[in-house]
């Protein structure tokens, strides 16, 4: 007694296992790219600046894109500002990111002023890893920051006079290349300066 294939069923299930095999591992979770284990390459960052300005004639916005790993802004007092990192890395995808930094500013009342300063410790990294190893996010954001102006300072000294904060980012990728000392600096100036 011998037995025989349907060749019809036979040719399907080669077409189904070469299907499998051509399919990207990544493809069923969006924003995902495959990692590639030969990529040397740290990710990139750039820095999203969204700044809400008072004005007589309203509030008006603008949005800045910073790729210079060393960016000096200005703001006012007037400013509500808005700094996100972002990293992106199509060949590893991104793994971790951080940010770090610190802040200073005089606020001023007729009869004297007083400094408030802090840091921003970099011991809270957002991570991005997926479970299965061979799979990351190509794109990736740092929980924004909000600096505004107008309420920074205490009731009883309520004139921000002058100041800054200064960040900055990192990101590892999958394959745990960094870039780091990604900076942007954000200094508070009098609206007449």
């Amino acid at each position: 007694m011998s037995t025989s294939t349907n060749p019809v069923l036979a040719t399907f299930a080669v077409f189904l296992v070469l299907l499998s095999c051509a399919c990207d591992p990544c493809d069923d979770q969006s924003g995902t790219i495959e990692i590639d284990p030969a990529d040397r390459t740290a990710p990139d960052l750039y820095w999203q600046v969204t700044t809400l300005t008072n004005t007589p004639d309203g509030p008006i916005s603008a949005l800045r894109l910073i790729t210079d790993p060393n960016t000096n802004i200005t703001m006012t007092p007037n400013d509500f500002v808005e700094v996100t990192l972002f990293a992106e890395d199509n060949e590893s995808g991104v793994k971790r990111m951080n940010v770090q930094g610190g802040f200073g500013y005089t606020c001023a009342r007729p009869d004297g002023a007083i400094a408030l300063s802090g840091i921003i410790p970099g011991d809270n990294p957002a991570f991005f890893n997926l479970a299965e190893g061979v799979c990351g996010f190509a794109e990736a954001a740092y929980p924004s920051f909000i600096i505004d102006g107008a309420n920074l300072c205490v009731p009883d000294h309520p004139n921000l006079v002058s100041g800054g904060y200064q960040f900055l980012g990192s990101a590892l990728n999958n394959n745990d290349l960094i870039r780091q000392n990604f900076q942007l600096t954000v200094t508070i100036v009098s609206p007449a300066d």
